[in-house]
């Protein structure tokens, strides 16, 4: 499987990880394994905007996710929320429905939880979700039917200007989702995410 890291030169003749996100990529390689690497020179699209989406916006809005079990989509459960209200509204049971719904999302998310085990973290797989859901992504058929893949944010696909627009919404997806209630104010939430990318390099 290929992977893309971006890497920088050190004095000492090595190449080192130029973000936390790109350590975190290349800790899955095996040590002592010998790696084919080839490497271009990254475009002119700005690598200080690129350190400051990998380095700081992504760590710090994995750092305020807090994670619900995600055995149970968000779709299902306001799935079952819905019809439980329904059926409160035709039949006024005094909320019993709506607390069966949640027993039975809790049990449904118990059930799978033992069949797949434990679910784990993983920045990456954070990533690829964050840009999926700022709208940067491709729709492919497989025959287990439509799926959604991350477009690559490589310097090789996308220019400045195109950066710059999915920085702006991978913030905003951040900001609504994990950010807002931890920062009084945008602006403020931008300085956390450029403190963390000083904090990293």
């Amino acid at each position: 499987m290929a992977i893309e890291a971006a890497v920088i030169k050190t004095p000492a003749g090595t190449l080192a990880p130029a973000t936390v996100a790109d350590a975190e990529i290349l800790r899955e390689l095996k040590i002592g394994k010998p790696y084919r690497v080839k490497v271009t020179q990254m475009s002119n699209r700005s690598y200080q905007h690129h350190k400051l989406f990998f380095g700081g916006l992504l760590p710090l809005a994995y750092q305020y996710w807090q994670p619900t079990g995600g055995m149970v989509t968000a779709g299902e459960k306001k799935l079952v929320e819905q019809f439980a209200k329904r059926l409160e509204a035709m039949h006024n049971s005094g909320g019993l429905f709506l607390e069966f719904a949640e027993e039975f999302v809790l049990s449904v998310a118990a059930k799978r939880g033992e069949k797949v085990g434990a679910v784990l973290h993983d920045m990456e797989a954070f990533r690829r979700w964050l840009t999926m859901e700022a709208g940067y992504f491709e729709v492919y058929e497989t025959p287990a039917g439509i799926r959604k893949e991350p477009m690559s944010i490589s310097f090789a696909s996308m220019d400045q200007e195109t950066f710059n627009a999915f920085y702006r919404n991978c913030f905003q997806v951040a900001w609504n989702l994990m950010l807002r209630g931890n920062f009084e104010n945008e602006e403020a939430a931008l300085r956390a995410a450029e403190e963390m990318m000083e904090f990293g390099s």
